[in-house]
């Protein structure tokens, strides 16, 4: 058994050790985001595909950022017609309708975009062939976007809250961050001040949505919310009965100091950007007790969000690409677009950190 001294010394060691790799871990993270990005903007001709690029037109973005707009030609195949095989030409004038309709959409998807966005932001289409899940996330992939933009339905989904297949296949596998778009309400729809809610829970992915929205440029008089919920397990059982009445008080303590410790760094970390870029964002916070998917939702309908930002995975999240239970539900609930963010990929922060610096 190693002495106590020798046991204290390594422990500080793995102490500092963490600690460095964490600035450094931060410090590339942060010098990723605040390169112009690639947004990657999916389109289809329907009413929600027109929202996202409205969404995305209105959006101020980091300066040299490209929108590239893609529909993608999802060709069916009618081998047989009546029991009998389809002719030849038949079928290539079948696949000719399909084609012409995703060229169709990227040009009313780039003349509206145009029309809002204007010169502010260089933008580009493209059509691509296959299943529009794996194409899109094919395409974010190759491109190498930073953030893919979806809308919530497809043009021929049935109205209702969940997400269509094509938008629950993207968030849940893209390899980068995702917006599921939604049209704003009249106080962000001109495109001007706008009411941003992070979620944030004390770990990296929180962190990492707290980073986007500190290094992008917001509408001068724009406002954001962060609220850090708590969600207290209480499972009756035998063993619960004995444990001592202060347990649970203990517990609601130490997750708020933990929520709270979160929150802090967050608005200090908004304060920081805001003031590097000059323009100050109106910041407020809260802790709260509740279940974390049905408080953010309530907060965003009460507040009057424009935009939800959160993490792809909570405090306990464990696989990198599939998007974790509270992220999935507020996407697939919330009355305003909502952009789940996913951390930089290992080998583009380790790239960062060969110039990495921070003062420990």
């Amino acid at each position: 058994m190693l002495p106590i001294a020798r046991q204290g010394f390594l422990r500080g060691t793995s102490i500092a050790i963490e600690k460095r790799r964490r600035a450094l871990s931060d410090y590339a993270t942060r010098k990723y985001m605040k390169k112009a990005m690639k947004i990657l903007l999916a389109v289809d001709g329907s009413e929600a595909g027109l929202a996202a690029v409205e969404e995305v037109a209105r959006t101020p973005w980091p300066e040299g950022s490209i929108v590239r707009i893609v529909s993608v030609t999802d060709i069916p195949f009618p081998t047989q017609q009546w029991a009998m095989p389809m002719p030849t030409g038949s079928y290539e004038e079948w696949e000719l309708i399909f084609e012409e309709r995703s060229v169709e959409n990227t040009a009313q998807a780039m003349a509206r975009f145009v029309e809002i966005a204007g010169a502010q932001t260089e933008a580009a289409p493209k059509t691509l062939k296959g299943d529009p899940k794996i194409a899109i996330l094919d395409e974010a992939e190759h491109w190498g976007a930073d953030l893919i933009v979806v809308g919530t339905h497809g043009y021929n989904a049935l109205e209702r809250l969940w997400l269509g297949s094509v938008s629950r296949a993207v968030a849940s596998h893209a390899k980068c961050s995702v917006e599921i778009a939604r049209r704003r309400e009249a106080r962000g729809a001109d495109g001007k001040a706008m009411r941003i809610l992070i979620a944030v829970d004390g770990s990296e992915f929180g962190d990492a949505a707290v980073e986007e929205i500190a290094n992008r440029p917001w509408p001068l008089g724009s406002e954001v919310h962060v609220i850090s919920v708590i969600r207290l397990p209480f499972t009756p059982s035998p063993e619960t009965q004995s444990l001592p009445d202060s347990y649970y008080s203990q517990l609601e303590r130490a997750e708020r100091e933990r929520a709270g410790s979160a929150v802090n760094r967050a608005v200090a970390r908004l304060r920081e950007g805001a003031a590097e870029r000059g323009a100050p964002l109106a910041l407020t916070s809260e802790v709260v007790v509740g279940h974390p998917t049905e408080t953010i939702i309530e907060t965003a309908e009460k507040w009057g969000a424009d935009l939800i930002t959160l993490g792809s995975h909570g405090y306990g999240g464990f696989k990198r690409f599939l998007l974790g239970s509270v992220s999935y539900a507020v996407a697939s609930h919330a009355p305003c677009s909502v952009e789940v963010v996913r951390k930089p990929m290992r080998g583009q922060i380790e790239t960062a950190e060969f110039d990495a610096k921070p003062e420990i």
